[in-house]
Formats: C-alpha cells, structure tokens, sequence
C-alpha cells in the first residue's frame, strides 16, 4: 500500500466519521422533536382528560345541590303546610270559643 493510498483511506474513514457524526447529530435532533411531540399530545390529552373529570365532578355537584335544594324545599313546605293548618285549626277555634262566649251572652241576657 502506498502512502498515498493511506492517505486517501484515511481521508475517506474520516469524511465517513464525519458523516456519520452529522446523521447522529440529524438522528438525535428528530429523535428529540419526536419527544417533544409526543410530550405535547400526552400533555393535551391529560389536559382533555382533566377537563372531562372537572366537567363530570361539577355536574354532579350541581346535582347534589339540586336534590339538597329539593329536599330543603319540601322539608319547609311540609313546615308551611303545618303551621298553615295550625293557623286554620286556632282560627275556628277562636271562632268556634266566639261563637260560644256570643251565644252564652245572649242566652244569659
């Protein structure tokens, strides 16, 4: 082998060293964009996922509220309906007492 062959084998290992240092670089470059990206879609999707949970806890909450809401409602309805019957029931007995006190006044004059 002559010295300018070596030479030119050496030249050429080291273009091919070359090269395949800029197609590692290109490699390692795609490689981590690829990351990032599938970084970002894991990244959106938690996001989606945690926006649907947000949705689905608040809805049932509301729900709750509502059926609180309700049953607050019909506990004091049933409350209203009572001191109302109360109310009816005193009244006629205040007139029915009327009434009598009236009639025995009248009866005794």
């Amino acid at each position: 082998m002559e010295k300018t062959e070596i030479l030119e084998r050496i030249k050429e290992a080291e273009l091919k060293v070359e090269q395949d240092i800029e197609d590692a670089k290109r490699e390692a470059k795609q490689i981590i964009l690829n990351a990032k990206e599938e970084a970002r879609k894991i990244i959106e999707e938690a996001e989606k996922e945690a926006e649907k949970i947000r949705a689905e806890i608040l809805e049932k909450a509301k729900a709750e509220v509502e059926q609180e809401k309700a049953k607050i409602k019909e506990q004091w309805m049933q409350e209203i309906s009572s001191v109302e019957k109360k109310g009816k029931d005193n009244a006629w007995n205040a007139a029915e007492f009327l009434y009598n006190e009236f009639v025995g006044m009248v009866e005794h004059a």
